[in-house]
């Protein structure tokens, strides 16, 4: 899908003038929901790809009691990230598939792993009115409606030993990137996806929100990511040492929110 700057769009514009029949003030309402749909292909700037679901924003809205809806001046639809603290911020890393809008309408966007996100819909009614003194009066108001909040777990998209030495097997170039052998030692790669805004807490230094695991192949482990392996290219690594060859478990929590789980297979050590 192709990305855009920022999600917030002026959805619908149109004239203003109203019959005198309409009542004398606009009292705009609105009513907002959000619901995820299915999975999507989708990548980060970096190529990691996965986990990304449809997100569909709906709306009732009214400029109010005996006015018309030709009185709807605009609508704005956003979506805001919410931090571990529930404050939130503006998500602008997808965009919405169309810019239509009316007062009962509803819009589709992709929404990436990793996110505790809302959306909000803001509505603006106007009328212009002939006052007792004969001059035209404008009567406007806005109305903002917040959806449920909804959650996306972070994304173990994929993962590569970037450095290693397995013996006594002849490996083409992409399996050494695969396998693992018992009792060597190898610098693992997680490829993540999440929103560092959304899942990790502001003041505490992320590589102690960030816990990698490894389970299987007589591994037991829970580790921090490596300094020098932490958010460089939306990458996260650590080392490791399998005991027996076997299946490895591998998956990560990200302040406390756990990924989906990858399996690698460790080949039996020989010839060492």
């Amino acid at each position: 899908m192709r990305r855009l700057p920022a999600l917030t769009a002026a959805l619908f514009a149109l004239g203003i003038a109203a019959p005198a029949a309409q009542a004398d003030h606009v009292q705009p309402t609105v009513t907002t929901t959000l619901e995820l749909g299915a999975k999507v292909k989708d990548c980060s700037g970096s190529g990691i790809c996965g986990g990304s679901r449809r997100a569909t924003v709906s709306w009732s809205a009214s400029c109010g009691p005996g006015v018309s809806a030709d009185a709807l001046q605009e609508i704005e639809v956003s979506i805001l990230g919410v931090k571990p603290s529930g404050k939130r911020f503006v998500y602008d890393s997808e965009t919405f598939d169309s810019v239509d809008g009316h007062l009962v309408d509803s819009l589709a966007m992709v929404a990436a792993p990793g996110l505790r996100f809302v959306a909000e819909v803001a509505v603006t009614c106007s009328v212009e009115l002939v006052s007792s003194e004969g001059d035209l009066v404008e009567h406007r108001g806005k109305s903002r409606g917040t959806s449920a909040e909804l959650y996306l777990p972070p994304r173990l998209s994929g993962y590569l030993i970037e450095r290693g030495a397995i013996c006594g097997y002849n490996l083409s170039i992409g399996q050494s990137k695969r396998l693992l052998q018992a009792r060597q030692y190898f610098r693992l790669i997680w490829y993540m996806r999440f929103s560092g805004a959304s899942l990790l807490k502001s003041g505490v230094a992320p590589r102690k929100q960030v816990k990698l695991f490894a389970r299987g192949a007589g591994l037991n482990q829970k580790t921090a990511p490596d300094k020098t392996l932490l958010f460089g290219t939306g990458d996260i690594g650590t080392t490791l040492v399998p005991r027996r060859a076997g299946t490895l478990k591998i998956w990560a929590t990200i302040g406390g929110h756990r990924t989906n789980t990858l399996r690698i297979k460790v080949l039996p050590r020989r010839g060492c």
